[in-house]
């Protein structure tokens, strides 16, 4: 775990935080009942639901990346196994994130054909944005990798060629 960097920690965190947020209501829409005795309801859809499934498929495919790059990391593990996670991830993230912001922004109609203004965004979406731009910056760190240190990236120079013997007369010299 000593090779571990505040950017794969900011990974994980940022993965684990999408994960944990998809169960959770991100939007609602509160209608007041005309009724005796006034009723208030509340319709809310948690981001499996209201996100669609492309923006859901998205989203475990960079959580899962970036929860793979930080066990990756964790285990001092060679370039060959760290790599692929954090160029994927990083390929991955920044759309994933466009297409979030784009949504939660336009706020989805929830499926009742209502306008963006009258449904709000609940704390697990805010929740669910901050971790996916948690993500998406620390698999933008960590890509940047110039650690030499480290088991995975000893290198040892080989042996130096040995020198011409001295009687050789240069052929270039005549």
């Amino acid at each position: 775990m000593k090779h571990v960097r505040a950017a794969e920690w900011a990974v994980l965190a940022g993965g684990v935080g999408i994960l944990a947020t998809l169960w959770q209501p991100w939007f609602s829409y509160g209608v007041t009942l005309l009724s005796f005795p006034t009723r208030s309801v509340i319709i809310s859809v948690s981001g499996w639901d209201g996100l669609g499934w492309f923006l859901v498929a998205l989203l475990i495919l960079s959580a899962l990346l970036g929860i793979g790059l930080f066990f990756g990391f964790a285990m001092n593990a060679h370039d060959a196994v760290t790599l692929p996670f954090g160029a994927t991830l990083g390929a991955v993230a920044i759309p994933t994130l466009i297409a979030l912001m784009v949504v939660l922004f336009t706020r989805p109609g929830l499926g009742l054909e209502l306008p963006a203004s009258a449904v709000s965004i609940e704390p697990a979406g805010w929740l669910g944005a901050i971790s996916m731009v948690v993500l998406t910056a620390g698999s933008l760190v960590s890509i940047r990798n110039e650690r030499t240190e480290g088991a995975s990236r000893a290198y040892s120079p080989p042996p130096p060629r040995p020198a011409p013997p001295a009687d050789t007369a240069d052929p270039a010299a005549s």
